[in-house]
């Protein structure tokens, strides 16, 4: 192989391995703070004014649904603790729920995918600070994970260049919420969401440039058959 043809190789390589890391960026789902942090156009809202949001399980408004996991259903009824602390900021209705190692998972409606997510946060607990655990999925594989503490009634969101289709969350009194064995209490109100990425165009699935980025490595290895031959 002469030279020009080794550098040639060597780009192709360097060309697949960026467009393997730019798919490992883009899934991605990172944590934000505050109203337009995550969502810079509304595709979807949920209030959760409806009766139904109190037990429905799952629950469907503004284009995702709501389901709930070793939670009960909102036991404050409709709107019936709005001046409990754990839920400053919220108005109207909302979504709660107890229970050993429960949790919520919020996820788009089928063919859609989430680019960006906010929400008022707050905790079924007696106190003016919530302490949450969420994990972001892309299909069945995790794409982000985290913790936070911050004042009830916080604007949270969650944003991802690649998209994600599904969050899972829950909250503690003190410390941080475990899925499976601490005593969670979690409550969220007003969830604006994203379905398009930035810009208005649809961003490349995760796998696609990762199968990009292998023909480019095989296009390489034949290049170098050939000229060793």
């Amino acid at each position: 192989m002469n030279t020009t043809t080794f550098k040639k190789s060597i780009q192709i390589v360097a060309i697949g391995a960026l467009a393997l890391l730019t798919a490992a960026a883009q899934a991605t789902v990172v944590q934000t703070a505050g109203a337009g942090s995550a969502v810079s156009t509304v595709n979807g809202v949920a209030n959760f004014e409806s009766q139904d949001a109190v037990s429905g399980n799952p629950y469907s408004e503004g284009g995702l649904s709501f389901s709930r996991t070793g939670l009960s259903s909102n036991n404050c009824g409709y709107a019936g603790c709005a001046s409990h602390i754990g839920f400053a900021g919220f108005t109207g209705n909302y979504m709660y729920g107890v229970g050993s190692g429960g949790y919520f998972t919020l996820a788009a409606e089928a063919g859609t995918r989430l680019y960006g997510l906010e929400m008022l946060f707050g905790t079924g607990f007696s106190n003016s600070s919530v302490h949450t655990t969420w994990q972001a999925f892309d299909s069945d594989t995790l794409v982000g994970s985290g913790d936070f503490s911050a004042d009830t009634g916080a604007v949270i969101g969650f944003a991802s260049a690649g998209g994600f289709t599904s969050l899972r969350f829950t909250s503690a009194s003190g410390g941080l919420a475990d899925f499976t064995d601490s005593f969670n209490a979690p409550a969220f109100d007003t969830v604006r969401a994203q379905f398009t990425a930035a810009g208005g165009n649809q961003v490349p699935e995760p796998a696609s440039l990762a199968l990009v980025g292998a023909a480019l490595l095989g296009a390489a290895a034949a290049r170098r058959s050939r000229q060793a031959a």
